[in-house]
């Protein structure tokens, strides 16, 4: 099965683009809004990764998704928006489930690491929540899909710079800026952190500690005078390890959930 997201505007064009690869359309949701989402299967199942990534080459946002059972209950759970009160939503676009009373809605199509249901992902959006006060740069450090510099400006930064050394990762960044219309305040780059001006108010880094320890003169010299430096995916026990490598920066702050810890440093 595939799964593509379009809007109502697109939505024949869709299917004519379907016929043509091979597929037939078995259903089409309406999440919300102008969102479409066509399910598409094809003759022989194997066929579905080609003919979603011939979608994708035509600028599409299309997955393959599981047909029924266990794997099809997962896709379920995984595709579920992810929200954080009243504040921001986040779902990614060819999610079937509802989303007409969602706030401050985020989309995500296909590409980069990320989708808001890591549980890192979420407490450095929680650090944002309650640190955000409008009018911040941003800069994320291992972009992704560029969720965390999505999540920032529409809680009210004024600009993000996404970096990653996947260019697949920039690209999909730039994607999603522009699905939400936010293309204007959202650069994201491959460049070398070195060659990134800053300072900024709010740095965020959820890259491991290997990659944490190994751009740490970097990453703390682009931390604005009174900045905020948030880091994750690390482990509880890393904590104390991963501190004393951002020094003369401090911890001014810890979230920690199961597997999981978020450092705030200022």
């Amino acid at each position: 099965m595939i799964a593509v997201a379009t809007t109502d505007d697109e939505h024949d064009a869709v299917r004519s683009l379907l016929r043509s690869l091979g597929g037939k359309v078995v259903d089409v949701f309406s999440p919300g809004g102008t969102r479409r989402v066509v399910l598409a299967e094809v003759v022989d199942g194997r066929e579905s990764e080609r003919v979603a990534r011939a979608l994708r080459d035509q600028g599409l946002m299309a997955v393959t998704r599981p047909d029924s059972g266990a794997a099809l209950a997962a896709w379920h759970r995984n595709t579920s928006p992810v929200q954080f009160g009243d504040h921001l939503s986040i779902c990614l676009a060819w999610s079937e489930h509802d989303r007409t009373n969602l706030t401050n809605l985020i989309e995500l199509g296909p590409g980069g690491f990320g989708s808001g249901h890591h549980r890192t992902t979420q407490m450095i959006i929680e650090d944002l929540l309650e640190h955000l006060s409008g009018g911040e740069r941003i800069l994320d450090v291992g972009c992704g899909s560029g969720i965390l510099s999505l999540a920032a400006v529409a809680l009210g930064a004024s600009h993000a710079v996404g970096v990653d050394l996947k260019p697949e990762a920039v690209a999909a960044t730039i994607r999603n800026a522009s699905l939400n219309q936010l293309d204007e305040r959202i650069q994201a780059t491959g460049a070398r952190l070195e060659e990134i001006d800053g300072p900024f108010d709010i740095v965020v880094a959820n890259i491991a500690r290997s990659g944490i320890v190994a751009l740490a003169d970097e990453v703390v010299g682009h931390v604005a005078d009174g900045g905020r430096l948030v880091v994750s995916g690390i482990t509880p026990s890393q904590c104390e390890q991963v501190s004393g490598f951002l020094r003369p920066l401090v911890e001014v702050g810890r979230r920690v959930e199961g597997d999981w810890a978020v450092l705030a440093l200022g």
